[in-house]
């Protein structure tokens, strides 16, 4: 904040100066009279004197010259945050990969992790109205659903046909969703947030999303996890659990070991709760991408008004009594 600090009418400041000066001369003004005054019989000067409990080290012209001296700094407009323009922020795209593997069919978070998946979509859909959201599908590779678009019945029809047997390549491959996405925002990227939703990442995305982080231009990214760490029971359609390569069940454990590597790597990381305080955290996070981003059309916020309230109580020591300044 510091370093964005400026004035957005800085002529102003020219007049502090001027205000110093004329405080300079009034309060030498009032010393010398007080000066005179030591000659006078002290029973005269006190009976002469107004004001005699302020006759000490602060003067009326003191209280004066700072309430002026704040008034001029806030005339002069000190800001240091931009006002996003509304059409910047409705035009902010947002790409949300899906994973849609044997380990989302997992019932520890009911019905199953896929379907608490869905209505995460839908609802940050429903918060951000009129918003465009792309959907990328991915397990071994990655696949576009839909590209951006604010037809949010569009998305929640493709979404229900979302199923682990439609996808071509087993697997879970993160990465895959990385090229992408960039190919979904184009020009957009730098004001765009790319969201994962899905119960984890494996090592080796670690490095990858990284790398993708540190590139110029590129999205910012969030993900949002469904599931327990234990995990649960992935059943099939049918009922029967989803088995392993090993023939045992599937492990759906979730590593957090892994997650704390991908938010070290740039990734905001968000567990999936019950109530909507994650989607509206995840609402938040995309917003404070997008002011990260740089929008021609935002404006400096004038943040002078915020002393103004200093100069009106310093105003208000004029309704005391016996508070009088000659100039």
């Amino acid at each position: 904040m510091i370093e964005a600090l400026h004035f957005l009418r800085p002529l102003w400041l020219v007049a502090i100066p001027a205000i110093v000066f004329v405080w300079w001369l009034v309060r030498r003004r009032e010393t010398r009279r007080r000066d005179v005054a030591a000659f006078v019989a002290p029973h005269l000067r006190a009976a002469l004197t107004v004001n005699r409990q302020a006759q000490g080290r602060y003067l009326a012209v003191d209280g004066v010259a700072i309430a002026v001296l704040i008034a001029a700094v806030a005339a002069a407009g000190p800001t240091w945050s931009k006002q996003v323009s509304p059409w910047f922020e409705e035009a902010a795209p947002l790409v949300i990969a899906i994973e849609i593997t044997d380990s989302m069919r997992s019932n520890d978070l009911p019905p199953t992790r896929l379907d608490r998946a869905r209505f995460e979509v839908l609802d940050l859909v429903e918060a951000r109205t009129g918003s465009r959201t792309a959907l990328i599908a991915y397990a071994g590779s990655a696949h576009i659903v839909i590209p951006p678009s604010a037809d949010a019945k569009v998305l929640k029809l493709f979404l229900e046909g979302l199923d682990p047997v439609v996808m071509p390549t087993p697997g879970t491959d993160a990465r895959t969703v990385l090229p992408v996405a960039s190919q979904l925002l184009g020009e957009d990227q730098a004001i765009g947030t790319l969201l994962f939703i899905n119960d984890g990442f494996e090592s080796a995305d670690v490095d990858a999303l990284a790398e993708f982080a540190q590139l110029p231009g590129t999205p910012a990214m969030a993900a949002l996890v469904v599931g327990t760490d234990a995990g649960g029971v992935a059943l099939l359609p049918d009922g029967a659990p989803v088995l392993s390569e090993t023939g045992g069940p599937l492990d759906t454990s979730i590593d957090t070991g892994v997650l704390n590597r991908v938010a070290s790597a740039g990734v905001s990381v968000i567990r999936a709760q019950p109530g909507g305080a994650d989607t509206r955290r995840l609402v938040r996070t995309i917003q404070s991408n997008l002011r990260q981003a740089d929008d021609p059309d935002a404006e400096w916020k004038d943040e002078g008004w915020w002393l103004v309230w200093p100069a009106l109580l310093l105003a208000l020591s004029w309704f005391r009594r016996g508070w009088t300044m000659k100039w």
